[in-house]
């Protein structure tokens, strides 16, 4: 996806191996080392990760760059690693709460390292690198007229429409528990539900067999990409994974806004959802506790009461960051700049 999306755009791209290290929660590094589980991938995965260095350090010889970013995740380490030793400045982007292991040596070397969140809740980081950008959130998702979207999905303006978007993979426990809760959510809103590509036509199969009082109420996709838009515009209420720049989009858009983190991202998804929850931004439901029910009674609460939508739309704003790619723009334009 990335490499079509990059030539797309006209820039060059060029790929190198990576390997990520499998913890499987244990907290012992011995035992994250040694676990038969993980044992053989996380060998392999080394080998990568070294193939990926010398892979790293032709493509920078060969584009001679001034600074490079790296936004973070397994596939950036090579790279950060070949650049230390090339003494090429970079910079890199953490966008959730909690960094992820590769940022977290990256870090040690950065020149600067950009988040997403506000530097104070960053107390593992060296703070006099630490910047706080933001996330960058696509512009064409912004100013699209809500009465028009709704329309667009055939919806009317006399009921709420909830967006529910488990992320680009899906979420069977949420898509579960929208589907338990179906015959009563079309008697109240009109839903837009994002299942995931691998999880479509099991929710397609089981909303079958409902018999639905209201079926052009709901409204199932495997996913949206040009429309993500539009989905944003019509949704009065949205329910939601946690990831780092689904909230920066839902600060900007003023989206009341329920998160359901999910529970198997090495807990970043919850942090994520536990720093908004606390500043009462959101309403925050554990994994472990959604049921048909309880999305039921946390969705009337926010939808019954425009005190409480206002109230979560005024918290959630102040994570907005309109300009956060200006923010990281600049940074990385100033650090190439001395480095040339």
């Amino acid at each position: 996806m990335e490499a079509r999306i990059v030539k797309s755009a006209g820039i060059n791209f060029a790929s190198i191996k990576a390997g990520k290290f499998r913890r499987m929660h244990a907290t012992n590094i011995v035992r994250q080392i040694f676990n038969p589980a993980t044992l053989g991938l996380n060998a392999r995965d080394s080998l990568r990760v070294v193939s990926g260095i010398y892979q790293s350090l032709a493509i920078i010889r060969r584009f001679k760059p001034d600074v490079i970013f790296i936004k973070g995740g397994y596939v950036g380490l090579p790279l950060g690693i070949a650049a230390g030793w090339l003494r090429v400045p970079y910079i890199i982007h953490e966008s959730d709460l909690i960094p992820g292991l590769a940022n977290k040596m990256l870090a040690r070397k950065a020149a600067r390292v950009a988040v997403g969140f506000p530097t104070d809740q960053y107390p593992t980081l060296s703070q006099n690198r630490l910047i706080y950008s933001g996330n960058p959130v696509r512009p064409e998702l912004l100013g699209i007229d809500a009465s028009a979207a709704k329309k667009h999905f055939g919806f009317s303006s006399k009921l709420p429409v909830v967006l529910v978007t488990g992320g680009s993979q899906g979420a069977r426990t949420l898509n579960n528990a929208i589907v338990g809760a179906l015959p009563q959510l079309v008697q109240h809103f009109q839903l837009i539900h994002l299942t995931g590509e691998s999880e479509i036509e099991t929710v397609k199969f089981q909303t079958g067999r409902l018999k639905l009082d209201h079926p052009e109420r709901y409204r199932p996709f495997a996913y949206l990409a040009e429309e993500m838009g539009q989905a944003l515009a019509a949704a009065d209420v949205v329910i939601s994974r946690a990831g780092a720049t689904t909230i920066s989009e839902l600060a900007l858009l003023d989206k009341p806004t329920i998160l359901v983190p999910n529970a198997q991202m090495a807990g970043h998804q919850l942090a994520n959802a536990q720093l908004l929850a606390r500043s009462g931004a959101v309403r925050l439901i554990g994994e472990d506790r959604l049921t048909p029910s309880i999305l039921m009674r946390e969705l009337t609460g926010v939808t019954g009461s425009e005190e409480e939508r206002e109230y979560l739309i005024k918290h959630l704003a102040t994570f907005a960051v309109p300009d956060a790619a200006e923010r990281l723009a600049g940074e990385i334009i100033k650090v190439g700049a001395h480095a040339a």
